[in-house]
């Protein structure tokens, strides 16, 4: 039997009981807050999802909020005032989020480094300011509010699921996100590569014969509609969307992102799952600190970013080289007391 095999098994039946976890947490934590919590880690998880399927391409975009956004809203809005089924409009949500992207994209992907960082940077607060002074359709500083929950489903008759409740809410966003990373997962293996190349040298690929700009198009496209997505994910859960600078959309939301997929280790499909998931945790575990909050917040990410470079997602690895590190230095100085003077 190969090595391969066993190994591969291994990290299959860890996933498999992760899931199993997950799926428990309603049933373990009875404290609607940290249900709240651990919806929002879902919903973070995919943001941070899909902003690292256009890292791939070496561009690192600051304007997921903003998709977000158009995803949340365009849903919120077509359920409310036009009555249709919210499971159709989150799925519009993110279509449009996605359209948008793709009318974007020209000038988008004209620019490349810290020029595109800050064009979708700006997009994003241009999205945000277009919802803030335009009140007949959003609601303005208002905002929307009683967005609907998703229908209830109802399960060849036996029983009806409603998605009022926040422990029913969560596996939705459990099934829907999970499966929404396995999308990203099955582009990732058949498009990887060549995103890679783009990546490491754009001139390099193109000149090999490479469509830099339409393999570019179609991360960001692909980004941006599950950006879209999770908007629609976070209007129904939320049953109130505003532009506030300081709320969801605001610019802080996309610097987090960005820290989510650096900080769990972007070289990974896992990395942004597990920085999200952490650091959307960490701020609420620390809440009995008070002000010092944001301190150990922002000392963790310093931390991560000096000390372990390919993120937390890589901690065994780190912990291994730590250990080893600790018994040398061990070994010398129980070596150097032994020494004959």
């Amino acid at each position: 039997m190969s090595k391969g095999l066993p190994v591969a098994w291994a990290k299959r039946s860890a996933l498999a009981i992760l899931i199993v976890l997950l799926f428990c947490v309603p049933l373990v934590l009875r404290n609607d807050y940290w249900l709240f919590v651990f919806c929002l880690a879902w919903i973070n998880v995919l943001l941070a999802s899909s902003l690292r399927t256009i890292y791939r391409t070496g561009e690192l975009s600051l304007g997921q909020v903003g998709f977000m956004l158009l995803g949340a809203y365009s849903s919120a809005l077509l359920s409310m005032r036009l009555g249709i089924p919210v499971w159709l409009t989150m799925l519009i949500g993110g279509l449009f989020a996605a359209g948008m992207a793709l009318l974007l994209s020209f000038p988008v992907l004209r620019t490349k480094g810290v020029y595109f960082s800050v064009l979708t940077f700006l997009i994003a607060e241009i999205f945000r300011l277009a919802m803030w002074y335009m009140p007949s359709l959003s609601g303005g500083p208002a905002g929307l509010s009683k967005i609907p929950p998703p229908g209830t489903i109802n399960l060849f008759g036996i029983t009806s699921i409603g998605f009022a409740t926040k422990s029913n809410y969560y596996y939705l966003l459990a099934v829907v996100v999970l499966f929404s990373l396995l999308l990203l997962q099955r582009a990732e293996r058949s498009l990887g590569f060549t995103w890679m190349a783009i990546r490491q040298n754009d001139d390099l690929a193109e000149s090999v014969g490479i469509d830099v700009r339409g393999y570019k198009l179609i991360a960001f496209v692909i980004g941006c509609f599950f950006a879209g997505i999770a908007g629609s994910l976070f209007a129904h859960f939320m049953h109130l969307l505003t532009t506030d600078v300081t709320a969801m959309f605001g610019m802080l939301t996309s610097i987090y992102v960005a820290i989510y997929m650096v900080a769990g280790g972007e070289a990974r499909m896992a990395g942004p799952i597990v920085g999200a998931v952490v650091l959307t945790l960490a701020p609420e575990v620390a809440r009995p600190l008070k002000e010092y909050q944001p301190i150990v917040f922002g000392a963790l990410v310093i931390f991560i970013m000096f000390f372990m470079r390919q993120g937390i997602i890589a901690l065994p690895y780190y912990l291994r080289r730590w250990g080893r590190r600790a018994a040398a230095g061990q070994e010398r100085r129980l070596g150097e007391n032994g020494t004959v003077r």
